[in-house]
């Protein structure tokens, strides 16, 4: 039996005992390559009782997927299956992603709701502009970032009790932070780029992560402009195959850094940064009223050196070698602008003063390393 066929008779039985009668999936046509870690298949569901539904199809690659390990919840199609889930039982008509409609837990395949085959991404504004219509489709994504946010704080427990239902082998972790993301990630850049840091601040950032306090929610991790689609002027956020309980400001910090984790990454405009924690921070704070004070941007600086550390464990020590392309930016590039975002956040706020001057040196550093690097560019929408 072929890959796609195996999975579109899991798919069919999954919304055949989710619905309650037989489905049959017709229509079909497969939007991912060969190279993708999941295959992904866009098809008409029909039932007896019911109109025609399009659906999307998502089914791990992953030779290692075991849904019954209690690692289990490490796959990135257990982690859509669980946010995504969450975010349909919990929210109602709060529209932030594709409706859950189904899934498969042996096989490792979830169905969701087609938000449609028509629909524009982030990416096109941005890229291809105008200007105005790039700096609008970023306030309709602070937007929606903010609601989903909002109506996802405190989840801990709503998620948890999804987790184990979805996969009751799995075990609940707490959000990332602690010790380990200290001796995974912080230690790890230190070492590389020498002289002394501030353990006392590293510290309080690695607690910061592990217990969020009142800004914890379901952080979704990856939200790349590629990632979010436009039903009319409302954004949408798809695959959330990193999502879990997190500090929020982990997405929100996204548009300072230039989208760190993005084959599109590029920065933003002050002014237009500006706007979008405006609106972000009106709808975050509806529930969070920390959120429309300076405690906002306290958390924020704690949250770009999170990110900056991040980037650079994941992307120094090969630029350190050479510098190579990713999508439409260089490595160095990028690094070079995720190491002045969190200092400006920091300066900003009047937090961090250890990091912040070794974050400059170490920046400095680099520059001199690498003479023929600039700056992560603006985006095209906006260079002109």
């Amino acid at each position: 039996m072929s890959e796609q066929q195996d999975a579109l008779e899991a798919g069919a039985a999954a919304l055949s005992q989710a619905w309650w009668q037989a489905v049959v999936l017709h229509d079909v046509q497969a939007i991912s390559d060969e190279k993708r870690r999941n295959l992904i298949l866009r098809a008409i569901a029909k039932g007896r009782d019911l109109p025609d539904r399009p659906v999307i199809l998502k089914a791990t690659r992953d030779k290692d997927y075991d849904a019954a390990s209690p690692a289990g919840f490490d796959s990135g199609l257990a982690r859509e299956w669980v946010a995504t889930a969450f975010l349909t039982k919990h929210l109602g008509g709060e529209r932030h992603a594709p409706v859950f409609l189904a899934g498969d837990r042996a096989r490792g395949l979830i169905v969701l709701e087609d938000l449609g085959a028509g629909l524009a991404s982030l990416v096109g504004p941005l890229l291809n502009g105008p200007a105005e219509a790039a700096a609008q489709a970023l306030l309709a994504y602070a937007r929606s970032l903010g609601r989903l946010h909002a109506a996802t704080l405190g989840c801990n427990d709503g998620h948890a009790r999804i987790l184990k239902r979805a996969f009751p082998g799995a075990v609940v972790r707490p959000p990332v932070g602690g010790p380990a993301w200290r001796g995974n990630v912080a230690d790890k850049v230190v070492a590389l780029l020498g002289g002394p840091a501030p353990d006392d601040e590293i510290d309080a950032i690695a607690a910061r992560m592990a217990d969020p306090g009142p800004w914890l929610g379901l952080a979704h991790r990856d939200p790349c402009p590629d990632n979010v689609l436009f039903a009319g002027a409302e954004a949408r956020l798809l695959d959330f195959e990193f999502a879990g309980p997190g500090h929020v400001l982990l997405d929100a910090s996204y548009w300072r850094m230039g989208f760190p984790t993005c084959w599109c990454a590029g920065r933003v405009p002050a002014d237009h940064v500006a706007a979008m924690d405006d609106v972000y921070r009106r709808e975050l704070g509806a529930a969070l009223p920390a959120a429309l004070g300076d405690a906002f941007d306290r958390e924020m600086a704690v949250l770009l050196f999170v990110r900056m550390f991040a980037s650079l464990s994941w992307l120094l020590e090969g630029a350190l070698k050479e510098d190579s392309t990713w999508g439409i930016s260089g490595n160095r590039a990028r690094l070079l602008w995720h190491l002045k975002a969190a200092i400006s956040g920091a300066e900003q706020a009047g937090v961090l003063p250890g990091l912040c001057a070794a974050a400059a040196r170490w920046r400095a550093d680099l520059g001199a390393r690498w003479p023929e690097a600039v700056p992560l560019a603006l985006y095209p929408a906006f260079a002109a």
